[in-house]
């Protein structure tokens, strides 16, 4: 007999819906989330390209606040939104300006699609509508990196404050789970019910929820991240710890 596996009870739930809607019979499923490696996500955080970039990081943020959202540019992922909800933390809190940078690494993706071209045009718009309505001589609010950079994608979620993912639907999305395994600061994690990862990870002592479709919810959000006290951080930060480490890629496997 087949069996279907997924990464949320959410998910299962769904399929199993559906079939029972439209099939005869609904196949057995299961739900194995998956997690990242730590031990690999850690040997890369200790290398020398991970330095280097963290030190180019801290020369350009200096003291600031630091928000980093690390995607590929797909439609699901929602990026323009998570600009847009900086976007509106910067109009509506006008202390941040000057004091935090949002440095995004999403990198393109499936360039041959007209669909997703367009998409990344007009999330690179995006970026130069917010860094020119808000920008300094000496600050650019949003650091935009097109490359796809490991070593300096997990340079920047280990400096994180704060670190976004805000999907429309994600099956489970890793990355929230990384940012806290390189985390060096107690980054708060925004997370949207959309991803997967969410069943796991959201929670009243866990990850902030994020609407994925409000914007200004979202701002006030990220507003709420950055000002968190460091009692609560590091409380958050410890307990996404815990749960990630009850996953690892062999128990996946095993499941």
């Amino acid at each position: 007999q087949t069996s279907c596996g997924f990464h949320s009870r959410r998910w299962a739930d769904a399929f199993e819906a559906c079939c029972a809607e439209h099939l005869d019979a609904v196949p057995a499923t299961f739900v194995a989330p998956l997690a990242p490696d730590a031990a690999d996500i850690g040997r890369v955080a200790e290398g020398e390209a991970c330095a280097r970039a963290l030190d180019e990081l801290d020369a350009a943020v200096g003291e600031r606040s630091l928000v980093v959202r690390v995607d590929r540019i797909e439609l699901s992922k929602n990026i323009r939104r998570g600009f847009l909800a900086y976007d509106h933390m910067l109009r509506a809190h006008p202390e941040w300006r000057g004091r935090v940078v949002f440095a995004a690494h999403v990198y393109p993706s499936r360039e041959g699609v007209p669909a997703y071209r367009r998409y990344r045009e007009a999330v690179d718009a995006t970026v130069a509508e917010v860094n020119d309505r808000w920008g300094t001589g000496d600050w650019t609010p949003i650091r935009h990196e097109a490359s796809d950079d490991y070593p300096a994608s997990m340079a920047a979620l280990g400096r994180a404050d704060a670190v976004l993912v805000n999907p429309v639907r994600d099956g489970l999305n890793l990355v929230a789970q990384e940012a806290m395994l390189v985390s060096e600061r107690d980054a708060v994690l925004a997370l949207s019910r959309g991803a997967g990862s969410h069943d796991a990870l959201g929670g009243p002592d866990a990850a902030l929820t994020v609407d994925a479709y409000d914007v200004v919810a979202a701002g006030e959000t990220l507003h709420r991240a950055l000002a968190m006290p460091a009692d609560e951080r590091r409380a958050r930060a410890a307990t996404l710890r815990s749960r990630i480490a009850e996953r690892t890629p062999a128990r996946w496997l095993t499941d």
